[in-house]
């Protein structure tokens, strides 16, 4: 008998596959390289995700920078837009004035030089732009004066309305409602 004791319990298999072609060696090949691939694509998108980050901060920085900007520009046309008005309203009144301007000169050429006007107030009404309010406050003066007032006014084809004079000694004080005649 032999030394070794060795029983072989194995029995021919015939249910078993055959082995692999060599072809398949190549898989574990791909396998690598589409791991390789994978780590490149991911480090890849990662480079590209930071950089769209740091975009999407400079994009934010514009925007804010754009959004300071308009407001500046939105405060420069307000003011602007409220000096346009002022400057609107200063247009409305020298137009305005021109109607006055006339009466004003012949008020002034009426009066004769050693009379003073101490005050000279001329109101139009918003509301009937063709009726202005009259006060002349004359000072070392007669009644002809307020008559050569009156005269001069009409032939600017102004009628005095309701006039009412009052003297105090040297002071004249005339009021009167100037209502626009058509010729």
């Amino acid at each position: 008998m032999s030394q070794y004791l060795c029983h072989d319990f194995k029995t021919p298999r015939t249910d078993m596959s055959r082995r692999l072609p060599g072809s398949m060696r190549v898989v574990p090949i791909f396998f690598y390289a589409v791991a390789l691939a994978t780590a490149f694509f991911v480090f890849n998108d990662m480079r590209a995700l930071q950089q769209a980050e740091q975009d999407r901060l400079a994009a934010i920085a514009r925007k804010d920078e754009y959004i300071a900007a308009k407001t500046t520009l939105d405060s420069e046309k307000t003011t602007i837009d409220a000096e346009l008005f002022r400057a609107e309203a200063v247009a409305k009144w020298v137009e305005g004035t021109r109607v006055l301007q006339p009466i004003t000169v012949a008020i002034a050429r009426a009066v004769p030089l050693e009379t003073n006007i101490t005050e000279l107030n001329l109101e139009r009404s918003a509301d009937l732009p063709a009726q202005v309010s009259m006060l002349v406050r004359l000072n070392n003066s007669t009644l002809a004066e307020v008559a050569k007032i009156e005269s001069s006014v009409n032939r600017l084809h102004y009628r005095s309305f309701s006039p009412s004079q009052a003297k105090q000694g040297d002071l004249i004080e005339f009021r009167s409602m100037l209502v626009w005649q058509e010729h």
